[in-house]
């Protein structure tokens, strides 16, 4: 494994700009579901629906996983990215204009929106992941998580290629046909991209701020190339069965971060660890219901009721947890040569905050998981994510307004 190297992390205000502009989608999808939630629930292919997929998956998530990429790349790679400062500018603004268009487009059908989305989404991704794979094919180092960050960028360029030829056959411009790649997409996207980068991110982060046990060496070795080889023959054999490998390999990821956590050193339980927990429970039913929806069972329902499982059960409550701890984190490295006696970076948050934030986005996802089964609950489930986006950037921001102060007092928080 290669070993942290801190001193290589990039100014805070690269990734933090990225970690901060996240919460603001999520805010987005409240109010569209306060607006449009017995549409979103009605089924999975309504523009409502397909706009809030995209609220969660092109601009949440999407922001969250870029920052995490310019921290954790020269960190845990040794792969510095060329000028971040500057890259991250139109990187960061074309991303979230892209995501934006293609929110309008799914939910307004505008041909203009798609084509807007398609460009800027490719200007910006284009543009990183020609940086990223520049510099990790170029880092000496090796390990389980520098081969999966290698192998989520290259399913990000998939997802992304995919995706955008679908929203141009919407928009008019292509062929229909494109449409035909919306199974390989999911796949590609959620699987090899977003997958797989939390798997290499929990290689590290699971261990270091839960204080459990390594995951074990066969595991993080072989994870992300069994993930892509599952992905490839769902993507190429026509049959639903197909699928159902790389549900399984999602599903043993989930267990064994579950096992690491249950053998911890640490006896205190936070929110972090509980956001985790139930990230990982979440994977696991939404495993098992997909392979059921796979072949028709549970009806319109069901497959709704994974979206919910693995979007907000699962990548959002896993990436809260993350943000957490990373940008105390990121703000705390920063201060540390600057200001002195530095307390615990945990100093920098505030637990009542946090503590409403859980069970906001529990009863969330309590509301989200029904919708499904009674559609005007999506409605509920919109204050709920209006609720719980707020208390997650009221709690970022306090971090960051924390640190500032410290930084101008040059003393303790």
């Amino acid at each position: 494994m290669h070993a942290l190297s801190f001193e290589q992390a990039p100014p805070p205000s690269v990734p933090l700009r990225f970690f901060l502009t996240a919460p603001l989608f999520l805010v987005l999808a409240g109010v569209l579901l306060v607006v449009d939630g017995a549409a979103v629930f009605a089924s999975r292919w309504t523009p409502s629906a397909l706009a809030l997929t995209h609220l969660l998956t092109a601009g949440f998530m999407l922001q969250v996983m870029l920052g995490a990429l310019f921290q954790l790349m020269p960190v845990a790679a040794g792969a510095n990215l060329w000028r971040p400062r500057l890259l991250a500018w139109p990187v960061h603004l074309l991303c979230a204009v892209g995501a934006l268009a293609l929110v309008a487009g799914f939910h307004h059908g505008v041909a203009g929106a798609y084509l807007a989305a398609a460009l800027c989404l490719g200007l910006g991704l284009g543009g990183f992941v020609a940086c990223a794979l520049h510099a990790l094919l170029r880092s000496p180092a090796r390990g389980p998580s520098v081969v999966a960050l290698r192998l989520s960028v290259g399913g990000l360029v998939l997802a992304v290629a995919a995706g955008a030829s679908m929203a141009l056959a919407r928009g008019g411009f292509v062929d229909l046909a494109w449409l035909r790649l919306s199974s390989v997409h999911v796949g590609i996207g959620l699987a090899g991209w977003g997958g797989v980068l939390v798997a290499g991110t929990a290689y590290l982060v699971v261990p270091m701020f839960q204080l459990t046990p390594a995951y074990p060496d066969w595991f993080s070795r072989w994870y992300a190339w069994a993930v892509l080889a599952a992905v490839i023959v769902g993507a190429a054999v026509p049959d639903a069965w197909a699928w159902l490998p790389l549900l399984a390999l999602i599903a043993g990821f989930a267990l064994m971060t579950l096992d690491r956590q249950r053998r911890r050193r640490r006896a205190k339980v936070d929110v972090t660890l509980r956001l985790w927990r139930l990230a990982m429970l979440s994977i696991i039913g939404a495993c098992a219901a997909a392979a059921l929806a796979l072949f028709g069972i549970g009806g319109n329902a069901l497959p709704l009721m994974v979206g919910v499982l693995v979007l907000m059960g699962g990548f959002v409550s896993v990436i809260v947890g993350m943000l957490y701890k990373i940008v105390p984190f990121v703000l705390w490295l920063y201060l540390q040569p600057r200001v002195t006696k530095l307390p615990p970076m945990t100093r920098m948050l505030s637990e009542p905050l946090i503590a409403w934030h859980w069970r906001a986005h529990l009863a969330l996802l309590a509301c989200l998981l029904a919708a499904p089964l009674w559609p005007p609950l999506g409605h509920v489930g919109g204050g709920g994510m209006l609720l719980a986006a707020g208390l997650l950037g009221a709690s970022l921001l306090r971090v960051v307004q924390q640190a500032r102060a410290a930084l101008r007092r040059g003393q303790p928080l």
